[in-house]
């Protein structure tokens, strides 16, 4: 049971920020999400999880107390071949229970939001393919809708709001799930409420994260509350076969503490 990475062991905040820290400076501080997901997998040893996706967890009857676990932080999930840069998770979960082996994809967030939107994405993308002809952002969007909804932008105008992030992280846990073997695969949202946050930003993440999921699970979850692990989903991504999907939320209040 330990956070590790490229075979390195991480046991303090100094060597997450060495090993897995984020690429600007401004974003290691407490207070971020970045260094309070560090601390909240630091904190725990043996098969304890954080006690926030332990609760989640168990609340879901699909999941058993966990026996292992290790944790890879800025986890580089490919799920295409095309060029450009592979998705990184915030943090990827392998973990077994006595119904088997299961991947956590964890989205660590304060108030810093899910990025851009599909269309915004789809408009950048083209932009780089005209100074550069073999890039594959343009495919690689045109992908993702087809994989997860089988629709296109034109069919359906309406995906082009959701948040591309909240797409590629998805379809790069399911990638990793089958590679691995997983027999269960989780996208969990790990929030972080700070003495530096804003809640009017926490809750346009809240809703972007419903939209999504709403649109992903066909209508069966309109509002991923914390707290809570929900599915099982069959989400497609692509023509593979994938495991079932859960989608959760936990939220680490902090304004207490940090003030």
């Amino acid at each position: 049971m330990t956070v590790i990475k490229r075979g390195q062991p991480i046991r303090s905040l100094d060597e997450w920020a060495l090993l897995a820290g984020p690429r600007r400076a401004d974003q290691w501080e407490p207070g971020r999400s970045a260094m309070e997901a560090a601390r909240s997998w630091l904190a725990v040893t043996g098969p304890v999880l954080p006690v926030q996706i332990a609760t989640a967890l168990a609340r879901n009857s699909a999941f058993g107390p966990v026996v292992e676990w290790s944790a890879e932080p800025e986890a580089r999930l490919r799920f295409d071949a095309l060029r450009g840069e592979t998705r990184n998770t915030d943090l990827l979960l392998r973990a077994r229970d006595p119904n088997g082996s299961f991947l956590v994809a964890v989205e660590s967030k304060a108030d810093e939001s899910f990025g851009e939107t599909v269309a915004e994405a789809l408009g950048a993308a083209r932009k780089r393919l005209v100074k550069h002809p073999r890039s594959g952002g343009v495919e690689r969007v045109a992908w993702l809708l087809s994989a997860l909804f089988g629709r296109t932008l034109q069919e359906e105008p309406e995906l082009g709001a959701l948040r591309y992030q909240l797409l590629t992280a998805t379809a790069g846990a399911l990638a990793a799930a089958r590679r691995e073997g997983s027999v269960r695969v989780v996208l969990l949202v790990q929030e972080f409420r700070t003495s530096l946050t804003v809640d009017q930003r926490l809750a346009a993440n809240g809703a972007d994260l419903n939209a999504f999921v709403s649109r992903l699970t066909r209508g069966a979850l309109h509002c991923v509350t914390p707290g809570s692990v929900f599915g099982p989903y069959r989400v497609s991504a692509g023509d593979a076969e994938s495991p079932p999907f859960f989608v959760g939320k936990v939220r680490h209040d902090l304004r207490a503490t940090d003030a």
